[in-house]
């Protein structure tokens, strides 16, 4: 079983398409669930899947899970946006 979860299957962020999944962890020193997007490029812009740093936290993992599916395109955006990439276009 994986732990990750399909949050959009296609999204465009400017010229580039990702699918983007939620991958959430727990973290025993500070005894929460964390959640992260892991971007998957379909149009190979780049040459492996890029994740954000922790975006989301929870005491449960049905909590964290919840919070990283409702998560707006906008989110989605400005979480990319915030992963440095050498010499990537940002969307806007």
């Amino acid at each position: 079983m994986s732990d990750s979860v399909v949050l959009r299957e296609r999204l465009a962020l400017g010229d580039r398409t990702f699918t983007v999944l939620a991958e959430p962890w727990y973290d025993a020193a500070s005894d929460e669930w964390k959640g992260r997007y892991l971007y998957v490029p379909l149009d190979r812009s780049l040459a492996t899947p890029v994740a954000s740093t922790a975006v989301k936290r929870a005491r449960k993992r049905d909590d964290l899970v919840r919070q990283l599916g409702a998560a707006s395109d906008r989110e989605l955006t400005k979480a990319f946006n915030a992963i440095p990439i050498p010499g990537a276009r940002r969307a806007r």
